[in-house]
């Protein structure tokens, strides 16, 4: 039975292991070198929310080169003193620096494979390939705002907020908020935003609701999370650290899982053809996709939006291709001498007919990660990074083609299938996909041989995207932001899920058909 499955002498078993490591020390002192604010250099800025248009005005610019010692909240020194700390002045600073527990990141690849000589030139392989990651090097905030537990009731903030959301999306009345031990426990005193006779929990809710049953409307919950830390509970600082409100570092808290299964089938050259057909099916998560140099540490693509819990921050990666398909081929066309056609022509026949051989590449592959839809204006979970949007039903992502190119079927289904992000969530990452890719190459050879010996001229034509197929991509980021409660609203943003490109090769800069000729004399 052996026999018959495997052959004699005509199968093979391959397997692999090996073990990687990154090299990041000598990029990270360059990194620290150039962003830390503690150390090699001194940059100082005014803290966000500092200055506004009504009661904390800015002085006036009077002209180029003034001087910027005397602008309020901006710490100048002379001297240095070590060690450099940054003052606990609640100031709700944007810096960025190393992580302290960095370790070297590594990578474990696999492989196992099974081949079979399949006879007559035909062959087959099959295997598994996987690559996981571990201890990645990412971007975090190290100084992300508290998930505030209350050891009464052993609720956290994530948890405690999200009722009221649900009572904001149902306009219920102040009044009729019921009491939330959490807010009753830890801000008793924000009983006293509205008239006396509330609970805790109604003052909170009183922030968030809408402006219809009276509230103030506030749905950029970490804004709210630092009205509460000024001094609506019990001491200051509960959420925010008092140095800083963002610190953006690098970590090596990042993990990444590749799996795949690949198979190949393949044709020796003879009988004037040889060719790959080849299929991968694959799987990528990660917890972040892009380099780390990809951005500002504290707000670039390798950033880890919720740090407190590194779960909800794995998703498919960025660069994840469910299928691909690719096969290649040459085949000799039989004209000419010692060809099934044209055998014992003359030399004039046999130069212009013989000799010709035709090229060609294709690619298919499903569709990349598209982006999605993010809360704009709105900071949910992070103090500096917005969290995209979560679906809340299930949306068909079939690209529009008449009219405006539009990643939805429907935009406007689409737009109001989406909420903004309860406090804690990232949102919704890498669920929508592009059209997938598809590409044929091909090329038609002839050489035609000169007096002397081995001498000769070789013409060539190549085209590439021989069907011009132009897939797009490229939604507009400006369209993608979701305005407050998207679900609700009768409209949708203006250009949402508009696409305003095309996928095109790597390393092109253009989707279209692409012809080239050549002539060669070899000698």
């Amino acid at each position: 039975m052996l026999k018959k499955l495997f052959g004699t002498s005509q199968s093979t078993f391959r397997g692999g292991f090996r073990t990687t490591y990154d090299r990041i020390g000598s990029a990270l002192a360059v990194a620290f070198d150039l962003n830390s604010t503690l150390g090699y250099r001194l940059s100082p800025s005014i803290s966000a929310n500092t200055f506004n248009v009504s009661d904390r005005l800015a002085p006036l610019f009077t002209g180029l080169n003034q001087n910027i010692r005397a602008l309020p909240g901006l710490p100048l020194t002379t001297t240095l003193r070590f060690p450099l700390v940054t003052p606990s002045d609640e100031s709700q600073r944007i810096e960025q620096s190393l992580d302290d527990t960095l370790v070297t990141p590594r990578s474990y690849s696999f492989n196992l494979s099974y081949a079979r000589d399949l006879g007559r030139g035909f062959s087959v392989e099959a295997s598994y390939v996987g690559r996981f990651g571990r201890d990645l090097l990412v971007s975090r905030d190290i100084m992300h705002l508290n998930n505030l537990r209350d050891p009464q009731s052993g609720v956290a903030w994530y948890d405690a907020i999200r009722p009221l959301i649900d009572l904001r999306y149902r306009d219920t009345p102040i009044s009729a908020v019921p009491r939330i031990p959490y807010f009753e426990n830890l801000f008793p005193l924000t009983a006293q935003i509205y008239e006396i006779g509330n609970t805790a929990t109604q003052g909170v809710y009183g922030l968030i609701a809408k402006p219809a049953v009276g509230g103030f409307n506030v749905t950029d919950y970490t804004y709210l999370q630092l009205l509460l830390d000024d001094g609506m509970g019990y001491g200051n600082n509960l959420f925010f650290h008092p140095q800083y409100a963002t610190f953006g570092a690098y970590s090596t808290i990042g993990t990444s899982d590749y799996n795949s299964f690949q198979t190949s089938l393949r044709k020796r050259f003879n009988k004037n053809l040889t060719f790959d057909f080849n299929y991968t099916l694959s799987h990528s998560f990660d917890t972040a996709s892009a380099n780390e140099q990809s951005g500002a540490i504290s707000s670039g693509a390798a950033f880890i939006v919720n740090p407190l819990d590194l779960k909800v921050n794995r998703a498919p990666s960025d660069f994840d291709v469910r299928h691909l398909i690719n096969a290649n081929y040459i085949y000799n066309l039989p004209f000419g001498n010692g060809q099934r056609f044209g055998n014992g022509w003359s030399g004039v026949s046999n130069a212009i007919f013989g000799g010709w051989t035709m090229t060609g590449i294709f690619r298919w592959n499903s569709g990349l990660p598209a982006g999605q839809p993010f809360d704009d204006a709105r900071w949910a979970t992070n103090w500096n990074v917005q969290s995209n949007g979560v679906a809340i039903r299930p949306l068909e992502t079939s690209v529009t083609r008449n009219g405006e190119p539009n990643l939805f079927t429907n935009p406007l289904q689409a737009f109001q299938s989406y909420r903004n992000p309860y406090p804690g969530e990232i949102g919704d990452r890498n669920s929508l996909r592009d059209e997938g890719y598809v590409a044929l190459d091909a090329g038609l050879y002839k050489s035609f041989p000169l007096p002397g010996e081995g001498r000769r001229v070789v013409f060539r034509w190549e085209v590439y995207n021989v069907t011009n197929t132009q897939r797009l991509t490229g939604v507009d980021a400006d369209g993608f932001g979701l305005p407050r409660d998207p679900f609700l609203r009768t409209a949708a943003t203006t250009g949402f899920g508009r696409l305003t490109a095309t996928q095109t090769p790597l390393n092109e800069n253009k989707a279209g058909r692409v012809m080239q000729f050549a002539l060669r004399i070899e000698f």
